[in-house]
Order: structure tokens, then C-alpha cells, then sequence
């Protein structure tokens, strides 16, 4: 028979606070009660001890409970907390495991894209980038797919700091031609980049957001442009698939909202 290690006390205080972050109007001592099941009296010993920690804040006018600004505080902390690399790893992993492709993790730093991690396929072929390669925002898919995320004024400051070199015959160079394939790609939730930064390469990325929705990061997976054309389902399975474990991983950074399916 397995031991019960749970603290009353503490359970009941837990299950309280639960009930008042659903609650966005506050509750009562009695409301309260009803829903825990437990006495008023009981009720009332809970509420005193949270109330002292500051950990609830009491109406007393309403004679309403609800959540204190201290809560705030240790969710700050618990965020701070948070490796995005760590959380991302594991997911990189099993993909490259599950699809035979290889996946990276990658970021903008100084309105270039960076390579912080990857999982290479079991397979023969990859894409040779070490950790800490520097590639140019405009004609990646890491780079679109954040860019995506930024207003017109920023991209045009990055525009203007970097210029739009041309890498390969499709390289984008035209300003007014980014920004729209960047709404494009806002609207689309993903970024294809096709032989734009280097020959015969397709890169497919996806947004990772945080916990204040914010765009931090990017999921993808590169393969050669020939098995593009020769498997037409190959992008849409991929797209679905980083789609997927985009969604897991930026809700474990914190994010809640509900992500737009096609």
C-alpha cells in the first residue's frame, strides 16, 4: 500500500488558492467552504494564515478574497527560472529521433540569427552549422519567422543597419517585397526559405513565444531542395510537425494562448 505523504493543511490551502485564481471577482469565506468542503471554522483558519503572508488580499467591504500581489512576485521568480534551451532540448531530440530529420534551435542577437542548439539525424546527411553560426535575418527562415513578429519600423531599422545582401539568385533584396512576405508569413505561422541563403538548401521554421507572448526563438529543420521536389508532402508533414512541438515547448516557457491552426 503506497504512503500518503499529503499534508492536510496545506492541501486544503492549495485548493483554496486554486478556487480564487479561477475567481476573477473575488470569493467568500462561506463560497469558499461550500466549495472545498471543509468548515467555516477551518475556512476561516486558512484565510487568517494566507491573509498574513500577504499571500490573499481581503474586501473587506465585499467581504471578498482574492489573490495577492506576493503571488505575482514567486510567478516573476519561477519565469526567471526558466532555460528556454533546457526546455527545448529534449523536444529537438525526439523529433530528430522520430522524423530522421535533424532540428535546431535558434534566436535573433543583434538582428542576427543565431544557432544555440540542435539534434542532428541518425541519418547521413545534415546541415554543417556549428552552435554559435551567425547568419543574416532576411534570407533565413529563423530570421523571417521572428521578423514576422516585429513591427515595420523595427524590421525597416534592421534593414537599414544591415542592408538586404544577396546570397543566391533568390535572395530577397527589396524592402518593400520582405515586409510583405513577412505579413505572409505572420498570417501563416511558419517561414520556407528555399535556396535564398545557401544553394539547394529548404529551411522550414516556426515561432517559440514566452510567457508575455512575446516572439523569443525559433524551431527548424533544414533539408535539401531536391527531396522538396521529389516528396510534396514532405514540407506540409514537417510544417505540421514543428507546429506541434512549438506549441508544447512555448507552453512550458509559459505562454497560454491558444495557437491558430490552419
Amino acid at each position: 500500500m503506497a504512503l500518503n505523504y499529503t499534508v492536510p493543511a496545506v492541501d486544503r490551502a492549495i485548493r483554496v488558492l486554486e478556487l480564487l485564481s479561477s475567481a476573477h471577482h473575488g470569493m467568500s469565506l462561506a463560497q469558499l467552504a461550500v466549495q472545498t468542503k471543509v468548515p467555516k471554522s477551518t475556512m476561516f483558519r486558512i484565510l487568517h494564515t494566507l491573509h498574513q503572508h500577504s499571500i490573499i488580499v481581503e474586501d473587506r467591504e465585499r467581504k471578498l478574497f482574492s489573490l495577492g500581489m506576493k503571488l505575482l512576485g514567486w510567478g516573476n521568480a519561477a519565469l526567471a527560472t526558466i532555460d528556454l534551451k533546457t526546455i527545448a532540448h529534449p523536444h529537438l531530440q525526439k523529433l530528430a529521433h522520430e522524423t530522421r530529420e535533424s532540428f535546431y534551435l535558434a534566436l535573433l542577437d543583434h538582428d542576427e540569427v543565431v544557432l544555440v542548439d540542435r539534434a542532428d539525424t541518425p541519418e547521413v546527411w545534415k546541415m554543417v552549422t556549428r552552435l554559435g553560426s551567425r547568419s543574416p535575418f532576411h534570407c533565413t527562415a529563423t530570421g523571417l519567422v521572428i521578423a514576422a513578429a516585429m513591427t515595420d519600423d523595427v524590421v525597416q531599422n534592421m534593414i537599414e543597419r544591415h542592408g538586404l545582401k544577396k546570397f543566391t539568385s533568390k535572395t530577397i533584396t527589396s524592402a518593400a517585397k520582405l515586409k510583405k512576405r513577412l505579413r505572409d508569413i505572420r498570417r501563416l505561422g511558419y517561414a520556407i526559405c528555399d535556396g535564398e541563403y545557401k544553394p539547394d538548401l529548404c529551411a522550414i521554421a516556426v515561432p517559440l513565444w514566452d510567457h508575455t507572448e512575446k516572439v523569443v526563438a525559433s524551431l527548424m529543420t533544414a533539408v535539401p531542395s531536391e527531396r522538396i521536389g521529389k516528396d510534396k508532402k514532405l514540407v506540409e508533414n514537417l510544417i505540421a510537425i514543428l507546429k506541434r512541438e512549438s506549441e508544447l515547448i512555448s507552453k512550458r516557457t509559459g505562454f497560454e494562448r491558444v495557437l491558430a491552426k490552419d
